[in-house]
């Protein structure tokens, strides 16, 4: 090839220095908003109308928020006001000519410090500081005032501030506005922080450190795609033929969509005022848990297959079928925290927004069992060539009795084990069929109707259809009863096995596969999409009379906004990572002794970590009863939970491009567990368990830094 060409096929570095500047913005304010939002308390129960010395401290509120020319506060302060707070109020006379009392010492809290500004906002702000003191008061003697208290001080200030620039313009009234209207802002946004409930400090290290640590991940994680974005192919590219989607791809991807669809339209039917037990029958229709597990089973059985067939090991099939899973799990840590809050903005029931995150984060659990389907996938394989029908028969064993232990104790432990041995019970069901089993059609028939004679049994004797999606107190990977999902999945697989031919000719449709190559190609901007549209529905049923303007309600403020919190990251989602789809990477295997062992530990530790932060985030309850999660004796935050998740993508990903050996992805895993161990060493009450998690993490890392600066000549004379 001429010097020439060769010049010109080699890629070409160009600089966007404005496209990087701009992820970093972008990922800088998504982090801040992250911890912004996933830092929020709980909101105050409401615990009925106050009494005694707490209606005292309410009526003091409210004569505070009026003030007059005479100071009428401090005689409706509770008698033990001063003994509880350690404040002795005080009486100022503001600008206005009104009466305030005060707390003397307080002042405009600003984050340089106390500043009234020249145009003398001292008094309002001293009274304003008084009101929080009171609702301090109130949060000490065990009944917070209602979220009304705290709204009406701070709108108090404000007015009181603008006023200041009226009554004192200083020659410069526009300038005062702006910083009254800056120091407002900075007043609400800490007010929704706190859900304007008692104005109580907040435990800022752990979620500092939590956030700067998300930020340092997402950079490392990030910037292999800036530098790809960065550097072009000046020779032209030959257009990419259309790959072909495998039909357990399609399979897969058509029960979960389906599966979201249906349960969505179930929760909007009851929202409108349908009955309960007119719904069974179309959880029965939408209820596709078991296709899909089965599916998981074929893509898995194949992965573990293509592996071996290339010399691959398990760390490297670890890395291959978990990273592809777990760049949608990142989605979620947005549609955990984004969800909530755009319900608030719409002013939705408590009780309807938990169905709608229970919808939003159930694809959350089905990857949770996906993730552990792939970890124990080549095991149970080994184990079904071995004993065959036996392995089968085993965990059909399991889950039954799980079912009967989960009857019998009333406990929901055996509930999520039911689910898991369900979901390995059909994927072992799956290596069968990879295997060449193949059942005949008159034992088909006979699984068909033995599944729908046990789901017609239980209608005889409860009187309805049990709900089989989106049912109360069901485990969340599955939303409805395992039972009856088991007695529903041996009618499906059978009917799979029955409609083969005509489902497969079905796949083969254009319009299917660019269908299914669309979700696959760009699920987290198709997802956030399809909530944006959800939100437009709830607000159909739940606003007060959404159509009598027409379609004008759609540019309701708050409706722009609550759609705007998930349609913007869709948009971007999209343009920034899923238009541009490259070939997938492959697996770096390198070969030696010294290189296994740390790829092994990788793949162990970023897996672990990975799934600690998936449950994380499903078993964490977000919005006004927010909580954090409580999994085998862990307690994750959302902060804590996005920490472990991208803590597992980034050592898996060290798996696929070989870096493993090297000592910064080490650093940078020991230097991440510093948020999980000083969230777990901030409580009142120290978990053992969460400290000894990140503890033995940090331990393992700093040994595989350390192992990594060891040359490999002198780690020749150690490893055997």
């Amino acid at each position: 090839m001429p010097v020439t060409a060769q010049a010109a096929a080699r890629p070409t570095r160009i600089r966007r220095p404005w496209s990087t500047s701009g992820w970093l913005l972008l990922v800088t304010l998504l982090v801040f908003g992250f911890g912004l939002i996933a830092s929020r308390p709980a909101s105050p129960p409401d615990q009925g109308p106050p009494t005694g010395d707490l209606l005292a401290a309410r009526n003091a509120v409210d004569a505070l928020v009026r003030p007059g020319p005479v100071e009428n506060v401090i005689a409706e302060l509770p008698a033990d006001f001063t003994a509880v707070s350690g404040i002795t109020p005080g009486v100022l006379k503001a600008r206005d000519g009104t009466v305030r009392a005060v707390h003397t010492d307080g002042g405009c809290s600003a984050p340089w410090g106390d500043d009234n500004t020249k145009w003398d906002y001292a008094v309002p702000c001293k009274a304003h500081d008084l009101g929080y003191d009171i609702l301090r008061y109130a949060e000490r003697k065990g009944h917070p005032l209602g979220q009304e208290a705290r709204a009406a001080l701070d709108d108090r200030l404000s007015a009181d501030m603008h006023h200041a620039c009226v009554l004192n313009p200083m020659d410069s009234r526009g300038t005062c506005d702006v910083v009254a209207s800056l120091y407002t802002a900075g007043l609400v946004l800490n007010s929704w922080h706190q859900r304007w409930g008692p104005p109580v400090g907040d435990p800022l290290g752990p979620m500092i450190v939590g956030v700067l640590v998300i930020g340092a991940l997402l950079v490392f994680r990030l910037r292999g795609w800036v530098r790809t974005r960065r550097t072009v192919v000046t020779l032209p590219r030959e257009p990419r033929p259309v790959a072909p989607v495998g039909r357990w791809a399609l399979l897969g991807v058509a029960g979960v969509v389906l599966m979201l669809l249906g349960e969505s339209a179930v929760a909007l039917a009851h929202w409108a005022g349908a009955p309960e037990r007119s719904l069974w029958p179309f959880t029965w229709l939408a209820q596709l848990c078991p296709l899909v597990f089965f599916a998981v089973g074929r893509i898995n059985e194949a992965g573990w297959r293509s592996i071996r067939a290339t010399g691959g090991r398990y760390p490297q099939y670890l890395a291959d079928r978990a990273s592809p899973l777990l760049r949608p799990a990142l989605l979620f840590a947005v549609v955990a925290l984004v969800v909530p809050l755009a319900l608030e903005v719409l002013g939705i029931p408590t009780g309807t927004n938990a169905t709608v995150m229970r919808i939003a984060l159930h694809p959350l659990w089905l990857l949770g069992v996906f993730l552990l389907t792939v970890v124990l996938a080549p095991a149970l394989l080994a184990l079904y060539r071995r004993t065959r029908t036996v392995s089968v028969a085993g965990l059909l064993a399991l889950t039954l009795a799980s079912e009967a232990a989960a009857h019998w104790s009333g406990s929901a432990l055996p509930r999520y084990a039911e689910t898991l041995f369900l979901a390995l019970f059909v994927q072992q069901l799956a290596f069968a069929h990879a295997d060449g089993a193949r059942l005949p059609r008159g034992a088909l028939l006979a699984t068909a109707f033995t599944g729908a004679a046990g789901l017609g049994l239980a209608v005889a004797v409860r009187g309805e259809g049990p709900m089989l999606l989106g049912g109360p107190g069901a485990p969340a990977a599955l939303s409805g009863p395992p039972w009856g999902v088991l007695l529903l999945g041996l009618v499906q697989l059978a009917l799979l096995g029955l409609l083969a031919r005509p489902l497969a000719r079905l796949g083969e449709r254009p319009a299917v596969a660019a269908t299914a190559r669309l979700v696959l190609r760009a699920p987290m901007s198709l997802y956030l999409g399809f909530l944006a549209a959800m939100l437009l529905l709830v607000a159909v049923v739940y606003l007060p009379e959404p159509f009598v303007d027409g379609l004008s309600w759609l540019a309701r403020p708050r409706v722009l906004l609550a759609t705007a919190l998930l349609a913007v990251p869709a948009v971007l989602v999209f343009w920034w990572f899923e238009r541009h789809s490259g070939p997938p990477q492959r697996v770096v295997d390198e070969p030696g002794l010294r290189a296994a062992v740390f790829c092994r530990a990788a793949a162990t530790v970023g897996m672990a970590y990975a799934m600690l932060g998936v449950f994380g985030f499903a078993l964490t309850r977000f919005g006004d009863a927010s909580a954090d999660a409580d999994l085998l004796g862990l307690r994750f935050g959302p902060v804590q939970s996005l920490v472990n998740l991208l803590l597992g993508v980034y050592l898996l990903h060290t798996v696929r491009n070989g870096t493993s050996r090297m000592t910064g992805p080490w650093l940078v895993c020991a230097v991440a567990c510093a948020p999980p161990l000083m969230n777990a060493l901030d409580g009142e009450r120290v978990s053992a368990a969460s400290v000894a998690l990140p503890v033995a993490t940090i331990v393992v890392a700093t040994l595989a830094a350390a192992a990594t600066l060891v040359p490999a000549r002198a780690a020749r004379r150690v490893l055997p």
